[in-house]
């Protein structure tokens, strides 16, 4: 097997790489974060620079890193359900509500949803219920696209965000940006990622009225369209 250093996983697009040390071996005064996390009996809590507790134990994740006022964390609790098959045993899955936390450990929402996405500049906040319905939300609580208006949002990067309608044989995709606003119609059949890449436009895939693919360009600054 290739050998790889812990490095080769920290550099990986999304992610979250944690290194668990001895609290003895642990310096709190070279910690820049506002939020420490520390497990405690298979649970998760957060402090802050002075060792104080703010965040009590009782987490079963925790994502994102604070080191900054207007930085969140997402914080999960498990769960379990199952349903009963005839010819077999019960099936039985885990899974996790999530809730967020501002830079002081408060909460912003309680780990009461299936997804939560946050964006890039931690201002707009993309919830999925435990129903399946999406809603997005400013960071105060203003909303800004209803519950159930998509089959299916994005998370926001550049202010941007991919939408769809449809089930999942006919999904029509578009593009909205962070007041809600349409810049991209609900009329194309694909969308390529364009998260994290600092990119200037992404690509767009239409079916014309012969049945045929078209694949352009959508310029994610002058929201000029090329197919």
């Amino acid at each position: 097997m290739e050998q790889k250093n812990i490095k080769d996983h920290a550099n990986k697009e999304f992610s979250n790489v944690r290194v668990a040390v001895d609290y003895n071996d642990y310096d709190i005064e070279k910690d820049t974060r506002l939020l420490i996390p520390f497990s405690y009996y298979q649970h998760y809590g957060m402090m802050n620079r002075s060792g104080e507790v703010v965040v009590e134990p009782k987490y079963d994740r925790i994502l994102d890193s604070c080191r900054e006022d207007s930085d969140v964390v997402r914080v999960g609790i498990y769960y379990t359900y199952g349903f009963n098959r005839a010819t077999k045993e019960p099936s039985t899955y885990l899974r996790t509500k999530w809730g967020l936390l501002n830079c002081k450990g408060e909460f912003i929402l309680e780990p009461e949803y299936k997804q939560i996405g946050v964006s890039d500049d931690n201002q707009i906040l993309t919830i999925q219920h435990m129903d399946g319905q999406y809603e997005v939300i400013s960071i105060d609580g203003k909303v800004i696209i209803p519950k159930g208006k998509y089959a299916w949002i994005d998370s926001f990067d550049g202010g941007l965000s991919r939408i769809c309608v449809g089930d999942c044989d006919k999904k029509i995709w578009g593009i909205i940006n962070s007041c809600g606003i349409i810049v991209l119609p609900l009329k194309y059949s694909n969308i390529w990622n364009f998260y994290k890449k600092k990119r200037i436009e992404t690509t767009i895939e239409a079916i014309d009225e012969f049945g045929c693919k078209r694949v352009g360009s959508f310029n994610l600054i002058t929201y000029e369209v090329n197919i």
